[in-house]
């Protein structure tokens, strides 16, 4: 398919119409619950669906974009799918391509194909990765070069610790070691990124809380208030500076290329109405844990928060307020609950009747009753707080399954409890160790529940870097990379002093 960059226009052409047997089920091989058939088989509009756990979701979107390729409303390659991870965009487009050849729709005479003969397929991206396009492909309508670089974390925190060292101001609030100093600055930064806030903004905001505060009772609560107030302003500072650093070296880390994107897409109406002409169906995976900029780019260039043109365009996002848990990286469970109000239906008045449609999907496939009797318990704030949210049945012909809860005296009886438990359940179920899976509250007794498994005779596999972090041997690494970097990192050199290298007690 040609794209003629310059106009910045994609040829439009008619999908072909493929037969499709009415029983999608069958085609696809899965069982369809009426639910995923509804969400499925909606209409060219915008759509929400409330996916609970484990109730088939990718499936789902996988099996709507075949849906409408075979039913002849979209082009295969006219279809924009995105996601958080590289890893669950791969997924996706794995199983949307599988869905796509089993139903005979790629890969087959009459298939959807470009002017090469090549296979035209999906378009499937992490939402920074689509940001990254944008900013390349239209950047300078605003200003931004395209020869920006995306540094890594390590970068970051290298440039965020060369600002600390290089600020000239007074700073009598904040701690007086680095690397706190470094993360909180950091952290700042990306927040101000994420909800595309200016750190002028903030102060302002701070000078009227502060005087709210400072005029109530001094309590110990209100002066930890009104230090972090104190605390932060000096950050906003480094901030600035380290701001400034990043356009001196022609970089930006991940929070600055959504922003930069989003205020692009605000900035420039045209940059919607190209990207509505390339992509004339769009999947949004995860919505709860979208940030701020990341849903006002989305409506920017698919819905009417910039150009009356791009209301109705179809738009289906994927999510569940019930599993929102990134709030702390600047995530807003608000944006799934505004999306039908965000991206609203084509035809109609401004108001309720014309919000996107909700398909909810509350058919659990992955867990026995008894384990979803006890979720629905333990979520049953969370459906008060969100109406769109169901709770979750049990499919069809699934085990009783057992939940069993024990109250013990000390942690090391916890851990032996575990391990025990652990190996029955190898022992009794004739499952594999990789079949078995051990949640930790934190990642601080992750090691105490590896040595504890290792000791009686379980193979474990520790998944996750933050629980890497706290194993002894990854600890006597970054010990050691520590006190190359610091000479002052006492606590560093302690754990080295008082290893099994040299053993000094």
């Amino acid at each position: 398919m040609r794209v003629d960059v310059a106009a910045g226009q994609v040829p439009k052409r008619s999908p072909p119409a493929v037969a499709i047997p009415a029983d999608l089920s069958r085609v696809m091989g899965i069982a369809f619950s009426d639910q995923q058939l509804a969400a499925i088989t909606a209409p060219m509009e915008p759509g929400l669906v409330v996916a609970g756990a484990g109730t088939g979701k990718t499936t789902v979107m996988a099996a709507r974009v075949v849906w409408l390729v075979a039913t002849g409303q979209v082009a295969a390659d006219r279809v924009l799918g995105l996601t958080f991870t590289t890893k669950a965009a791969a997924e996706l487009s794995r199983r949307v391509r599988a869905f796509l050849a089993r139903a005979g729709l790629v890969g087959v005479p009459g298939s959807v194909v470009s002017d090469d003969e090549e296979a035209a397929e999906p378009t499937v991206l992490t939402y920074h990765a689509y940001a990254a396009r944008l900013l390349a492909e239209h950047g300078l309508r605003v200003g931004f070069e395209p020869d920006t670089r995306v540094i890594s974390d390590a970068s970051r925190f290298q440039l965020a610790a060369s600002a600390a060292r290089r600020f000239e101001g007074a700073v009598d609030h904040l701690t007086t070691w680095l690397p706190t100093t470094v993360t909180g600055l950091l952290a700042l930064d990306a927040e101000l990124s994420e909800h595309l806030v200016e750190p002028a903004d903030v102060r302002a905001f701070q000078r009227h809380e502060a005087a709210l505060w400072a005029a109530g009772r001094q309590t110990t609560a209100v002066r930890k208030v009104l230090a972090a107030c104190d605390q932060r302003t000096e950050l906003l500072a480094l901030v600035e500076l380290y701001r400034r650093i990043k356009a001196e070296r022609g970089v930006m880390d991940f929070s600055d290329q959504m922003a930069g994107a989003a205020r692009l897409a605000e900035a420039r109406s045209e940059v919607g109405t190209l990207e509505r002409e390339r992509f004339t169906l769009v999947l949004l995976d995860e919505y709860q844990d979208t940030s701020v900029a990341q849903a006002r780019l989305l409506r920017a260039l698919y819905s009417d928060g910039v150009d009356p043109g791009g209301r109705g365009h179809p738009v289906t996002a994927v999510g569940d307020p019930c599993q929102a848990i990134y709030g702390w990286r600047g995530a807003s469970v608000g944006n799934i609950e505004r999306f039908p109000a965000h991206f609203r239906q084509a035809d109609g008045p401004v108001g309720p009747e014309a919000e996107a449609v909700r398909y909810p999907l509350s058919v659990n496939r992955r867990s026995c009753r008894r384990i979803l009797q006890t979720a629905n318990v333990v979520a049953a704030p969370l459906h008060a707080d969100f109406p769109g949210a169901e709770p979750l049945v049990p499919g069809t012909g699934v085990a009783e399954g057992e939940v069993r809860l024990a109250v013990l005296e000390t942690y090391q009886d916890e851990l032996d409890f575990l391990a025990a438990e652990v190996r029955r359940a190898g022992a009794e179920r004739a499952v594999s160790w990789s079949e078995i899976a051990v949640l930790a509250r934190d990642n601080a007794s992750i090691a105490d529940i590896h040595d504890r498994l290792v000791a009686s005779g379980v193979p474990v596999e520790v998944v996750g870097l933050s629980g890497l972090l706290h194993m002894p041997e990854v600890i006597e690494v970054v010990s050691t990379l520590q006190v190359l970097s610091d000479v002052t990192a006492n606590p560093a050199l302690l754990t080295l002093l008082a290893g099994p290298r040299w053993a000094i007690g």
